[in-house]
């Protein structure tokens, strides 16, 4: 693949700002921001628009995605801190915690090493708000444990839909991806929202549920391959998708029904920051950065 440039998307940095700020508030003072949890799903979005995009410019440029190459830059970028946080936190648990909590803390540990924090939460019906045993110091990993999920199933996903154009078309066709990625995330929404209503513990916690956030930022990112032009009202817009996400954090608390019906106003939200931000600008997937 060539080397191509990258530009700085400062409605993305102000976005992931905006994510972490309110997640930080919800755990130190959750009566200020009951829905700050929300923040992570305003980073799903993100994560699937930009592994999308640069997926899509790897397409453009060879009309195939090199897996072992994709995959060795998310470890890069991710191992290094990830393993470094769990060592501590086993050294630490030997250190400072009890004995008695040992079998959960080292349960979340290993699970969390191999990135299957959020199945092993689910699996014991934890309850991510209220739940009876003290919360271990790798109970966040849930989070990153669906991204990378993500980064296997999502990336195979679009090179065997690229595959298949490039058989029966002799060139992969983005329209052919945009089907699949759609099927796919129309399918997790409607899961999402009856596994919400009928197991809301779990359904918290597991990816089926979940993807359509990732999916949403994918979609756009096909989109955002377009040039565009301004249009009154962008601004207004992008200030309306950051309201969306500001009124769900304020609105939402630990007995809103979620990730269901109720994560569309973040998920909404941050899709129209990222791209009412840009109109009038050409963001062709080759320039955008990930």
């Amino acid at each position: 693949m060539n080397s191509v440039a990258t530009r700085v998307r400062p409605e993305i940095q102000s976005l992931r700002a905006l994510a972490v700020g309110v997640v930080v508030v919800y755990h130190f003072w959750p009566r200020l921001l009951p829905g700050g949890f929300v923040g992570v799903d305003v980073f799903f979005v993100i994560s699937g628009f930009l592994i999308t995009a640069q997926l899509l410019r790897e397409i453009d440029a060879t009309g195939r995605v090199s897996m072992s190459r994709f995959w060795a830059r998310r470890a890069r970028r991710i191992l290094p801190a990830a393993l470094f946080v769990l060592l501590f936190c086993a050294v630490a648990t030997v250190v400072f915690v009890p004995l008695n909590y040992w079998q959960q803390f080292f349960g979340d540990l290993r699970a969390s090493t191999t990135y299957g924090q959020n199945w092993h939460l689910a699996a014991a019906a934890v309850n991510y708000f209220s739940a009876d045993d003290p919360p271990s110091p790798v109970q966040h990993f849930w989070s990153l444990s669906a991204e990378e999920q993500f980064y296997i199933v999502w990336p195979l996903l679009i090179l065997l839909s690229a595959a298949v154009t490039r058989v029966c078309r002799l060139r992969a066709d983005i329209r052919t991806i945009a089907v699949v990625l759609s099927g796919l995330t129309l399918a997790s929404l409607i899961y999402g929202v009856y596994r919400t209503s009928a197991d809301p513990a779990a359904a918290y916690f597991v990816t089926p549920t979940r993807a359509w956030e990732f999916g949403m930022g994918g979609l756009l990112a096909l989109l955002a391959g377009r040039p565009v032009s301004r249009r009154n009202g962008a601004g207004l817009l992008t200030w309306l998708g950051l309201a969306a996400i500001a009124v769900a954090a304020a609105t939402s608390s630990n007995s809103t029904a979620f990730p269901g019906v109720a994560a569309l106003l973040p998920v909404i939200g941050t899709l129209l920051v990222i791209h009412m931000a840009g109109r009038g600008r050409a963001w062709p997937r080759r320039g955008c950065c990930a």
